[in-house]
């Protein structure tokens, strides 16, 4: 049996099929800041076909995929007791300190 060993400087090239939601939903985890820096430039350039391929749906897709926030169940009763004009803190809004931070980061405060 013949091994051959190629180092990590050889790209592969593939064909393959798939939907444009599926396609979408992988370029969503693909793109995403905490993925890893490679697979991000990858993405990116599958994003500017896209983008040629199908203008609309590429625009509707950042802006409510890429661009959007997810927001809890408990995040979103936070907000709700906000816009009532209740003073909301970490500690009585039943989010842990991470999601109150970036629940604070998401409305900009």
């Amino acid at each position: 049996m013949a091994r051959i060993n190629l180092s990590l400087n050889f790209y592969t090239q593939w064909y393959w099929k798939i939907d444009l939601y599926n396609l979408m939903h992988f370029l969503g985890l693909r793109a995403d800041p905490h993925a890893q820096y490679e697979i991000r430039a990858y993405a990116e350039a599958m994003l500017g076909t896209m983008q040629r391929w199908v203008p609309s749906a590429y625009a509707a897709f950042l802006e409510y995929r890429m661009n959007a926030a997810s927001i809890s169940a408990t995040g979103l009763k936070v907000i709700q007791r906000m816009l009532a004009g209740e003073t909301v803190e970490q500690k009585d809004s039943g989010l842990s300190p991470r999601e109150w931070r970036e629940l604070m980061a998401v409305l900009g405060r």
